[in-house]
């Protein structure tokens, strides 16, 4: 995998022999998370899927921040939730709730496994503080009278581990706030003295206030995983300086490796453009649908995109994705009508090129080329051929999580009254009566079965009503 401190790609080795620790950045409940957000989290449930089908023990954790990420990732400011609370005049938490569950609806839409840990900031100010005194104690860190800032000249190479120029030359021409409290002009904020009005506040060893953002994906991930874990995942904007600054406070109070492999999404755009509310191109979940797509054909367009690389969001790519879905559903439910799904073997050449794919720094792109194999054993004349297909496909799909198993049980159930109409359809062919043959079709078509006729007799499909596309 690509490991962001190293800047290549390195064979991975886990830091305890068959488990992988993951922590991933969580999202800021101010507002809905749109597809860009979401998408990070399908290449990090891609990542875990990966693990898991090699046979590790994942111990996944997802942060939520209800508190402390001030607009702009700086030290200055308003808080995203105090001024979102204030815009919908609701409490902070009432208003992180909301959003959190939004967050967890999309995901399960996008069919992405929920982390074995969640952690909300604003339930770990303890450990924060106890992280903050540890830094003082080492000399790394200072009280002011606004606060409490790290000392960055305390840590060698600060703001480089994941990034090649020195914060002043990536931020070279941007204007830095003077702030006299601070020793340095790049110190940042690990505890934030509360200001009249502060709608979120604690008490502390050094009067009340609330947390800085860095700090609290360095206390969580650490409580949850040790002081050193395997992967650590964000967004390509989470480089800097939101992962430097937690390497710097981690390490500065440990003492030891922080994370063994960095993982960073590159950003979605749209149409090759940046998302932004500003021209009108962020996208939610609910907007795909209310254009007739199925969220997993969304997952599926990730899918055929390296992580490493800018996604191009078009309507016209999530329409192609949205076929190739509906064909791999129609060609799946087909063959499992005629044929059970065999297990691959392990030398299943279908299977080792997956295996090779997507042990390739998570090639995802690959790896769906190598579906397509699978799926075209479905159209075989031979049944051995159409089981093993399945069998692959549904192995496949353990790590690209588009749910083809669990759809295809669902879509080759059927109720009593569908089973008698299909056994009287088939009676009324077999005596050429094609008239009564299609007004049977018809009226399990308007039941949501949609029946073929085929050499090896009549086959059909669960049918579930989509919204007509407007793209």
């Amino acid at each position: 995998m690509y490991d962001s401190a190293r800047r290549e790609v390195v064979p991975f080795e886990p830091l305890r022999a068959g488990h992988v620790g993951m922590y991933n950045c969580g999202p800021t409940v101010y507002d809905w998370q749109h597809i860009g957000n979401l998408y990070a989290y399908v290449v990090a449930d891609v990542a875990r899927r990966t693990f898991e089908y090699a046979g590790y023990e994942v111990r996944q954790v997802m942060n939520i921040t209800d508190v402390g990420h001030i607009v702009g990732d700086v030290d200055e400011g308003q808080d995203k939730m105090e001024l979102a609370a204030r815009r919908e005049r609701k409490d902070p938490q009432q208003l992180a709730t909301m959003y959190t569950e939004r967050f967890f609806e999309d995901r399960r839409k996008l069919n992405i496994q929920a982390p074995h840990v969640v952690s909300k900031a604003t339930e770990h100010i303890p450990q924060m503080i106890a992280l903050i005194e540890a830094l003082l104690a080492k000399g790394h860190a200072y009280a002011a009278a606004d606060g409490v800032y790290y000392d960055v000249t305390t840590f060698p190479g600060y703001g480089t581990r994941l990034n090649a120029e020195l914060p002043e030359e990536r931020q070279a021409g941007a204007r830095i706030e003077v702030n006299p409290n601070k020793r340095h002009a790049y110190d940042f904020a690990l505890w934030r003295a509360a200001k009249p009005g502060d709608l979120q506040q604690w008490d502390s060893p050094w009067g009340r206030g609330n947390p800085g953002w860095h700090i609290e994906c360095s206390a969580m991930s650490m409580a949850y995983l040790g002081e050193t874990f395997d992967i650590h995942s964000g967004g390509e904007d989470h480089l800097f300086p939101h992962h430097e600054c937690e390497i710097a406070q981690s390490e500065g109070a440990t003492g030891r490796p922080f994370v063994r492999y960095w993982m960073h999404v590159r950003f979605l755009q749209v149409d090759g453009r940046g998302m932004h509310k500003s021209i009108g191109n962020t996208y939610l979940v609910s907007d795909l649908e209310a254009k007739g797509f199925d969220p997993l054909a969304f997952r599926l367009l990730g899918l055929n995109s390296g992580y490493r690389k800018p996604l191009n969001f078009t309507w016209r790519g999530l329409e192609d994705e949205q076929r190739r879905l509906d064909r791999w559903r129609s060609a799946i439910a087909g063959a499992a009508l005629a044929a059970k799904a065999t297990a691959p073997a392990g030398d299943d050449a279908v299977r080792q090129a997956f295996v090779a794919a997507i042990g390739d720094d998570f090639n995802t792109p690959r790896a769906l080329a190598v579906a397509e194999d699978a799926v075209a054993l479905l159209s075989s004349p031979e049944r051995a051929d159409r089981s093993r297909g399945l069998g692959l496909l549904f192995d496949i799909d353990r790590v690209l999580g588009l749910g083809l198993e669990s759809w295809c049980e669902g879509a080759t159930a059927v109720d009593d009254a569908a089973r008698a109409l299909l056994a009287e359809r088939q009676a009324a062919r077999a005596a050429g009566d094609y008239a009564r043959s299609d007004k049977l079709r018809d009226e399990l078509r308007e039941r949501g079965y949609l029946v073929k006729d085929t050499k090896e007799g009549q086959r059909w499909e669960r049918v579930p009503a989509r919204t007509k596309r407007n793209s």
